[in-house]
């Protein structure tokens, strides 16, 4: 028998068999590599797409950008620019001022109110402090009255609305009497055109104001 033959070899125990070998510190630190480098893989490829994507299927067009004709790709549906510019036009019309005056200033008032009215609707102002207001907007078709209290130099104001809340009735005092006169004929006026269906939206600015003093003129003996 030769020296090879005299060899036994090497056996395991069984537990040790079944065993994975252990790894080195550096081939751990290999393996944790690779993993991650295939984490910022997927990831880089995930940001290529997102950015390739429409924007409009990440965020929906505005509704102002579908109404003023700014179509986008995504868009369906888009107004013509002849729309488009009517509806620009009646936007413009609708703040367009008709009527508007200001309380008195100093000694009466040290923060005076005003009043403004346009072709939609009545703005009152309350200012109690410096850069501090109360901005009240009615509707045209909401007004129910308004009543004026006239002296030889101020009046008053009291617009009564249909608005069902704490309160349905606004007063503002100290205009100049003629001020007062001027926008209570003129939302009363407005009020009648509403009330009896006047058809005012083909009237420019100067036509629709001499209609509506006219008909929210007093009537006397």
């Amino acid at each position: 028998m030769n020296e090879q033959d005299s060899v036994q070899p090497t056996t395991l125990p069984v537990d040790d068999q079944h065993q994975p070998p252990r790894l080195t510190p550096y081939e751990l630190l290999m393996r944790q590599s690779r993993k991650m480098g295939g984490v910022a893989t997927r990831t880089v490829d995930l940001t290529k797409d997102f950015l390739k994507r429409d924007v409009n299927t990440i965020r929906p067009p505005r509704p102002e950008a579908i109404l003023f004709g700014k179509k986008s790709e995504s868009s369906s549906h888009s107004v013509s620019d002849k729309e488009a510019k009517a509806i620009r036009s009646v936007v413009k019309r609708s703040h367009e001022v008709l009527a508007g005056a200001r309380t008195i200033p100093l000694p009466i008032n040290l923060f005076p109110d005003s009043i403004i009215v346009d072709r939609t609707k009545v703005t009152i102002t309350r200012r109690t402090f410096f850069w501090t207001s109360q901005v009240i907007t009615t509707r045209i078709e909401d007004i129910l009255a308004v009543t004026s209290n006239l002296g030889p130099i101020f009046g008053s104001l009291l617009i009564s609305t249909r608005v069902m809340n704490s309160t349905d009735h606004y007063d503002v005092n100290y205009f100049w009497r003629k001020d007062a006169e001027y926008i209570k004929q003129v939302i009363q006026g407005y009020v009648i055109a509403q009330h009896n269906s006047i058809e005012t939206k083909h009237l420019n600015r100067d036509e629709l104001v001499d209609t509506l003093l006219e008909l929210g003129r007093d009537s006397s003996i």
